[in-house]
């Protein structure tokens, strides 16, 4: 005898799962931006449910522990805003007034989903109500424990993201995470960083530092200077031939790893792509009918970096261009992008090609060029300086270099901006060479005799490299003695398509390198007048070196 469920009114059953990717917040105005990415695997979510939760040493509580948890969530339906796949980068708002504002509180990112586990004639069975479901998947996600949620955990942004601060900026510089294969895999690294294997063990060393020691905490920035990705991982031998796994499936599967681990402390993360996000030492090719060609990866390349960028609201230069200009805690950043607007380099154009485009090169003098005491930092993914030994020696290596020594051009007109707008200690941090180390150089006017005169301005600049989060082959690693150090040269006349005034010669002297290799990251403090930068290692705790700044 067959049982009557339609004496039952159906029950929807709900299961309630954190996002894939941690949640990125930016304030605009009155609301919140979010960023984050769902679980593919679980399809499209019916609705958000934000819940208001109390940080604890063992995980996350409800702020009215007396109240039910579907008395307090705050639910919104889901919609769409131009998704074509549940993996791809998914972008929100809030109120900014639904968050709480209590220290050690926020809102728990969770979305609701059709459990399709079970059958609405089991709920029918215990004549469960949509209420009583709801309360046991909220119930059911506050279980998962702090490991599983803590990526979900938003908490409300600092009024004035610009504003200095008394302590000054502390913030993270890396570069270049080369992806686990089969073999790599490891349990546990984002509470232990000892459980970590070779790939994982630089981010799993940087979430543990930025959870649980004073200076990491103090981290509010993670600068990425390119490779985030590598989607020419096998160079070749068995790279993917579509673009879903070359490239989307890349940044989610770096997404969704250790990063999404990093604390809700560290507030803000910033890309700039690079060559392995379209694959090795790309550039731009010159055609015989003289046409650019890009290769065929490159429009897929722009498209999935553009989309999986880090930066929740609006920005700067929408659908254009990468490069962009944010103030963070009293101190300006250019992101440059020295990769996607290079040109070619033929034999013929090796000493005029440019690095950047038009565009940004002219936002990049005005950047410089407005007067202000505050810091000043330029990210790109390629090094400014030293040059390589070879260019140094030869200048026709450069077609072989993809540093912007590689860009003679653009190298020298760079410099002489600095000295033409005065701008001292300006701080170049870049990634890609696999190797860390910072170099001090000076720019100022030629002796004649290989120096720079006492009796005119010069302006000092620092070139901070950070080495790779992981770099498995040597060959890849640039050798400490193909840098030019200490180093002596003359910048080639100004360019320009209208005759301007000659200038007085320039030179840039390269006084040393400090070499710090193995993978790692980069922790940069800036505070007083005083720039100090440390670089993580297995070995060692970070130990600071720093300068004391110049007056401008």
């Amino acid at each position: 005898m067959s049982r009557r469920t339609d004496l039952h009114p159906p029950v929807e059953p709900r299961c309630a799962w954190p996002p894939l990717h941690r949640v990125e917040r930016r304030q605009e105005g009155d609301a919140l931006a979010l960023l984050t990415a769902l679980r593919p695997e679980l399809g499209w979510p019916r609705e958000w449910a934000w819940l208001p939760v109390r940080e604890t040493a063992s995980g996350y509580e409800a702020l009215d522990p007396a109240l039910p948890l579907h008395r307090q969530v705050r639910r919104r339906d889901f919609e769409l805003a131009g998704q074509a796949h549940p993996g791809e980068a998914l972008r929100c708002r809030l109120p900014l007034d639904e968050l709480p504002d209590a220290p050690g509180t926020g809102l728990l990112c969770l979305l609701l989903y059709a459990d399709v586990r079970g059958q609405w004639v089991e709920s029918a069975r215990h004549a469960a109500t949509a209420e009583d479901e709801l309360e046991a998947a909220l119930q059911a996600a506050l279980a998962m424990g702090a490991t599983s949620l803590r990526h979900a955990f938003v908490t409300r942004p600092e009024p004035d993201e610009a504003a200095a601060r008394e302590e000054g900026l502390s913030f993270i510089l890396a570069a270049c995470q080369y992806p686990p294969g089969l073999l790599d895999a490891r349990q546990g690294a984002e509470q232990d960083p000892r459980r970590a294997g070779p790939v994982d063990a630089a981010l799993a060393r940087m979430v543990d530092f930025t959870r649980h020691t004073a200076e990491g905490r103090a981290c509010s920035l993670l600068l990425i200077a390119g490779d985030e990705i590598y989607a020419d991982a096998s160079g070749g031998l068995a790279d993917a031939h579509n673009s879903v796994e070359r490239y989307t499936r890349a940044y989610q599967q770096f997404k969704a790893g250790l990063v999404r681990h990093l604390p809700p402390t560290l507030e803000r993360i910033v890309h700039a792509p690079d060559d392995h996000e379209i694959e090795d030492n790309w550039g731009p090719v010159q055609r015989r009918d003289g046409r650019e060609d890009g290769g065929p990866w490159i429009d897929a390349a722009r498209a999935a970096a553009w989309a999986a960028r880090w930066e929740p609201g609006e920005r700067e230069g929408l659908h254009r261009h990468f490069w962009h200009r944010f103030d963070w805690r009293g101190v300006r950043f250019f992101v440059a992008d020295a990769r996607l607007e290079r040109e070619p380099r033929p034999q013929s154009r090796l000493m005029s090609a440019r690095i950047m485009g038009e565009a940004q090169w002219r936002a990049l003098q005005d950047w410089l060029a407005q007067p202000d005491e505050r810091p000043r930092v330029v990210l790109s993914g390629s090094l400014l300086l030293p040059r390589r030994r070879s260019v140094a020696e030869y200048p026709g290596a450069a077609a072989a270099s993809d540093a912007f020594d590689g860009f003679p051009a653009s190298q020298h007109d760079l410099l002489r901006a600095l000295w033409t707008q005065g701008t001292n200690d300006v701080v170049f941090l870049s990634g890609d060479e696999h190797r860390s180390g910072y170099a001090t150089a000076w720019v100022g006017v030629d002796d004649g005799h290989g120096g720079l005169r006492t009796d005119q301005p010069r302006v000092r600049l620092l070139s901070l490299h950070s080495s790779a989060l992981h770099a498995p082959w040597p060959f890849s690693v640039t050798e400490q003695e193909a840098f030019q150090v200490p180093d002596s040269f003359a910048l080639m006349p100004e360019r320009g398509d209208e005759p301007a005034p000659a200038g007085p010669p320039l030179r840039c002297l390269v006084t040393d390198w400090a070499d710090h290799p193995g993978d790692g990251f980069a922790v940069i403090r800036m505070r007083a007048g005083r720039i100090e930068v440390a670089f993580d290692r297995t070995d060692a705790p970070p130990r600071f070196a720093a300068w004391e700044t110049a007056s401008r």
